[in-house]
């Protein structure tokens, strides 16, 4: 009988698909997974989302998600709640972009405002896009916001059952970070 069995080792250089855990105080104990391989380390997203939160507090998308109310308490909160080892070697804690998570197509080519991203090789296969939340599958927040002419309120996101969609800014949605953790 072959078996594929789960077992911790140490390595020098991470892969795609290897797996941490990680402690976020106040938040809980998660694992996180390398989507790719950069030349400043391996990127990697969290399996679940980590909290609920909206995009912003009024619905509007103005500035995008670099000027949102959520990239800011990512900053202001979740960093912090990091193990302090790895906080000094996280660079760029953000959320999925709409080309990371499903590539391009005609939907995001109308309606999205463009990312220069490719799809992460896991994310190919929809049942890795779909994400849980206090034991439940929930929606979750991506990067990109609705073009002006679709709506100066809107934002990118993962339903619960791994296919895209968008939402109200100030809608509560599953925060699923992605990080590079550089040497």
């Amino acid at each position: 009988m072959k078996v594929l069995r789960k077992r911790e080792v140490e390595v020098k250089k991470a892969r795609i698909g290897d797996q941490i855990t990680i402690q976020l105080a106040e938040f809980g104990e998660f694992t996180a997974t390398v989507q790719k391989i950069t030349d400043r380390g391996p990127l990697f997203m969290f399996d679940d989302y980590v909290a609920s939160r909206p995009m912003n507090a009024k619905p509007t998308n103005k500035g995008g998600f670099e000027k949102s109310d959520l990239k800011k308490w990512m900053g202001d909160v979740l960093l912090p709640a990091f193990p302090e080892a790895m906080q000094g070697k996280i660079e760029n804690l953000t959320i999925p972009t709409y080309g990371q998570m499903f590539g391009h197509d005609d939907w995001y080519n109308d309606v999205m405002e463009p990312d220069d991203d490719e799809q992460f090789p896991l994310m190919m296969k929809r049942r890795n896009r779909v994400a849980d939340f206090n034991n439940d599958y929930k929606w979750g927040w991506l990067q990109n916001a609705t073009k002006k002419k679709v709506s100066a309120a809107i934002f990118a996101l993962v339903a619960y059952n791994g296919l895209a969609t968008c939402t109200y800014a100030s809608d509560s949605l599953g925060v699923r970070p992605v990080f590079l953790l550089v040497d």
